[in-house]
């Protein structure tokens, strides 16, 4: 692994978190932003992502505490987002399902953040999107070892 100048590394850091900035007031254009909806709307990902999780899943998935994760989870059930059931193999875990309406509300928010975040990513020519998307795996791969 390369050891960059922590001045660079201060610089990237600083970078990223201006894109997120950007990217939040993007995906808030035209509706108020709740600043539960990110997080939300990631767990949703998840469990659409993965053959109904369980709530370590999640957490792990969004790199928060488990408490945290189920803090989020009850939010979507109480919305009608997700559903919980128990693990026939163990009584003790919970395993999570989108329902119908989450499909459906996860659904417009991906079309909703691809139209407005598609601008921000046009600047970059397909080779360049290739590199980035290449690079953020690439970090989180590590970071997951």
């Amino acid at each position: 692994m390369t050891k960059h100048p922590s001045r660079d590394v201060a610089y990237v850091v600083s970078l990223f978190f201006a894109v997120r900035r950007i990217m939040r007031t993007e995906l808030a254009k035209g509706k108020e932003l709740d600043p539960s909806t990110w997080p939300m709307i990631e767990t949703m990902k998840c469990i659409a992502d993965h053959d109904k999780p369980k709530m370590k899943d999640i957490a792990d998935y969004l790199s928060i505490t488990a408490p945290s994760a189920t803090s989020l989870v009850n939010g979507l059930v109480k919305s009608g987002f997700v559903t919980s059931d128990t693990d026939r193999y163990d009584r003790r875990t919970s395993r999570i399902m989108l329902t119908t309406k989450g499909k459906i509300e996860l659904k417009k928010a991906i079309a909703h953040g691809i139209q407005h975040l598609g601008k921000l990513f046009a600047v970059l020519s397909e080779a360049e999107l290739v590199a980035f998307v290449g690079a953020l795996e690439r970090i989180k791969r590590t970071a997951a070892e």
